[in-house]
């Protein structure tokens, strides 16, 4: 069995490798002898992180199957005209323009696990919908998903709503959380509005005087190499809170190191569904919409803080309320196995070759 799993492997970021590292595993876990090939991974390390090994060479056309996997990369990010025709550019060509040629060779495909829009521009759209529309199965992972799909003509009858992958993932009772302990995860550049920068530098000062702070880096040099003088580190740097640096070095690494810690501040998706996934209480401070939806999904909105509402009591309210959350459920682990059982019944539904 020879099956293509292609997401948005186009770096090594964390979410990105992990959420696709899943679905291989999956897909071993149904047939442990079945070759899986990235289509279209330029980093050989990415590759080797997520499938275990370099890139197979070999065709779209000598594919049994094709896995769109999870990721974004269908819904565009905020911002402004430029912005967006870039991001939709760039897309087109990744995710869409090549679809030619598994059209043209009848492979079969699904799309499992993505979230879907918004979409400005209909060159992309077009792509889009033709894609999910002659697709075996769809599962997507949140209600706003579904909605743009349905918006754009695709039948509701097809369309599964499931959750993110890696809400799938369960904590390692093994190892054991440190209590305040804290991971401290914005990598954005802090260039748009003072008075939020400064509320948000005054909040990091008064957590540390309570708790252990870190820095946590989904990607490499995150932090720990960034010469940027707007990165979170260097700002606290130069104000003289000095705070140590956990380095990343691969998923696997990340989801231990992470577990050690009691709570987590983040601005990223991914950071924050794999430390709800693990347990953690999570103060989201998001960077792109999408974040927000999930935060809606598991019914923990009033810890999702857009950066301009921020203020350092509010910041401080939500963060002492975080103590307030027990008895700890996963309320989307079923949803989330969804896209395996979808995943399991497309492999099933291949032709069997001698």
């Amino acid at each position: 069995m020879k099956i293509g799993v292609h997401g948005s492997y186009y770096g090594r970021n964390f979410g990105d490798t992990l959420i696709l590292a899943i679905i291989v595993n999956w897909v071993r876990e149904y047939n442990p002898q079945a070759q899986i090939f990235l289509p279209f991974v330029t980093s050989e390390q990415e590759a080797i992180e997520i499938l275990g090994h370099k890139n197979p060479e070999f065709e779209l056309s000598d594919l049994d199957g094709l896995i769109f996997g999870p990721g974004g990369y269908f819904g565009e990010p905020s911002g402004g005209f430029i912005k967006k025709i870039r991001w939709s550019l760039r897309n087109y060509e990744r995710h869409i323009k090549w679809n030619k040629i598994f059209y043209k060779n009848k492979l079969p495909y699904i799309v499992v696990g993505v979230g879907v829009g918004p979409l400005s521009f209909r060159f992309i759209r077009r792509g889009v919908v033709k894609l999910f529309g002659n697709a075996n199965a769809i599962a997507v992972r949140d209600k706003y998903s579904r909605q743009y799909l349905i918006d754009w003509g695709i039948q509701q009858e097809k369309i599964n709503q499931t959750s993110d992958v890696a809400l799938s993932l369960v904590p390692n009772p093994d190892i054991k959380t440190v209590k305040d302990k804290v991971a401290l995860h914005f990598p954005a550049p802090l260039i748009e509005g003072e008075h939020q920068v400064n509320s948000f530098i005054d909040f990091i000062k008064a957590i540390s005087e309570k708790c252990d702070v870190h820095f946590f880096e989904d990607i490499n040099g995150q932090f720990s190499r960034s010469k940027n003088p707007q990165n979170l580190k260097n700002i606290l740097d130069s104000k003289g809170l000095k705070l140590s640096v956990v380095e990343y070095k691969d998923p696997n690494n990340l989801l231990k190191d992470l577990q050690s810690f009691d709570k987590i501040i983040t601005s990223k998706l991914h950071v924050g569904i794999v430390g709800y996934s693990l347990g953690k209480r999570v103060l989201s401070i998001p960077a792109h919409p999408k974040t927000i939806r999930f935060y809606e999904q598991i019914d923990r909105s009033e810890f999702c803080i857009p950066f301009q509402n921020v203020t350092t009591d509010l910041l401080l309210r939500q963060f002492e309320k975080l103590d307030s959350i027990s008895n700890f459920k996963n309320i989307q682990f079923e949803n989330s196995n969804l896209n395996k059982k979808i995943i399991m019944s497309f492999l099933e539904s291949l032709p069997k070759k001698s």
